[in-house]
């Protein structure tokens, strides 16, 4: 990769984070590998990363190279590399990009050194997430963390609408009810706020999948959300919508909450350290599931991972090193430590000395990591409009939330628009 004024930028923002691009013992044949990605606010968790990986792997160098704010923005820029011939030898980026990436032939094929689907599932993953990497049934990522929605309760508020020791809430019903009796509390207290305008209709992803519903079918030719677990989805929001005294955007609605003014909050369970942060010595802060009323249903994770563009055999081989290290219980704590991502290796995950220093960091994480066996990751819409498909999607969500259409109008409306520019 030819050295830009943008790599030379993200070089010192690196070493400002950490040390992470030092020589650590090099020997004759050391290859530097240069790994993208789209997440400044991580770059100390990054640093620590190469770190301890150079230091276990001395022939090898590592450099992270910012190339965005975030994860659609890294993409972009990952697409104009691959034009110009400009890739680096490997990405942390989103798993929803994998299809993406693969069919336009960025990203390289892992199978050689990661093996069979049962090989994966013997490194640590769950059979969800492995299909989330599967494309035409190779590997093109490993998973590196993830994030599920869960349900944030103030439990300060709820102890004042009459909910005083009472367990968490487990169904919808239940969640609603909680929120209506916050919301007749007096003064500017909303019940509760749902994040259904998150990117790439994350929020509405995951209520049909917890429905046991697709967003599209299997051959990826129709939507599969014009059904009964679509329909049931917009009812559970506008149900939701109950608890709603005011019509905040996210950003409002996530510091109205951590200002102990908001009842109930569903978001990612990745602001889980901040909120607990925020609510420290301020209100009492409870972590819930997401209800999943279908036996059979499942969670969508907001995953992350690495990818391969390297080509060279040997870089290819440097690239699975640092991979494997990442995915294993050393880089699994390292992103425990830095950041709110839940680990994905279940192998790690069930060994009781990492889940004592997991817990001891992340003590409200407890009944998300419960949910990692059910956990895939989010679809993305096979189409140059995906991002505008998405948009639909939320505003539509937000007229059924704010109580200004009804269920079965609004998913009327969401399938049309989707077909049309799919």
């Amino acid at each position: 990769m030819r050295t830009t004024r943008r790599t030379l930028l993200l070089t010192g923002a690196s070493v400002v984070g950490a040390p992470a691009i030092l020589a650590i013992g090099r020997a004759a044949n050391t290859i530097k590998l240069t790994i993208s990605h789209g997440a400044p606010p991580y770059v100390k968790m990054l640093a620590e990363l190469g770190q301890k990986f150079m230091a276990r792997h001395p022939e090898t160098e590592v450099e992270f190279i910012a190339n965005g704010d975030n994860w659609d923005l890294l993409l972009q820029n990952t697409l104009r590399e691959a034009f110009v011939g400009d890739l680096p030898d490997a990405t942390w980026q989103s798993l929803a990009y994998a299809q993406t990436l693969a069919r336009r032939g960025i990203s390289q094929p892992l199978e050689k050194s990661s093996g069979s689907v049962e090989k994966l599932a013997m490194l640590g993953l769950s059979r969800p997430l492995i299909d989330a990497i599967l494309v035409n049934g190779k590997n093109y990522s490993l998973p590196f963390g993830t994030t599920i929605p869960v349900v944030y309760y103030n439990m300060d508020l709820l102890k004042r609408a009459g909910l005083a020791g009472a367990k968490l809430p487990k169904s919808w019903d239940e969640i609603v009810d909680a929120g209506k009796k916050v919301a007749s509390l007096s003064g500017k207290v909303n019940g509760g706020y749902i994040e259904y305008a998150s990117t790439n209709a994350w929020m509405f992803q995951n209520i049909l999948g917890t429905l046991n519903g697709r967003m599209m079918n299997a051959e990826q030719t129709d939507v599969a959300f014009d059904g009964s677990e679509g329909l049931r989805t917009l009812e559970i929001l506008a149900q939701f919508g109950q608890t709603n005294n005011f019509d905040m955007t996210l950003d409002q609605a996530r510091q109205a909450f951590n200002a102990g003014i908001c009842g109930v909050h569903v978001r990612t369970a990745s602001g889980i350290n901040s909120v607990a942060k925020a609510a420290s010595g301020q209100f009492e802060l409870q972590v819930g599931q997401l209800p999943i009323p279908n036996p059979d249903g499942r969670l969508i994770g907001a995953g992350h991972g690495f990818f391969m563009f390297a080509k060279l055999p040997e870089r290819q081989r440097r690239v699975w090193d640092f991979i494997s290290f990442a995915i294993g219980t050393d880089g699994q704590a390292i992103l425990a430590k830095h950041t709110g991502y839940m680990p994905i290796n279940m192998i790690t995950l069930n060994d009781p000395k990492f889940l004592d220093q997991y817990f001891a960091a992340n003590p409200y994480h407890r009944s998300v990591v419960e949910r990692l066996p059910i956990t895939g990751d989010q679809f993305y819409f096979p189409s140059t409009n995906a991002v505008k498909i998405a948009d639909i999607m939320a505003e539509e969500m937000r007229k059924v939330v704010t109580r200004r259409s009804a269920p079965d109008r609004a998913l009327a409306e969401m399938v049309q628009q989707t077909r049309k520019l799919l």
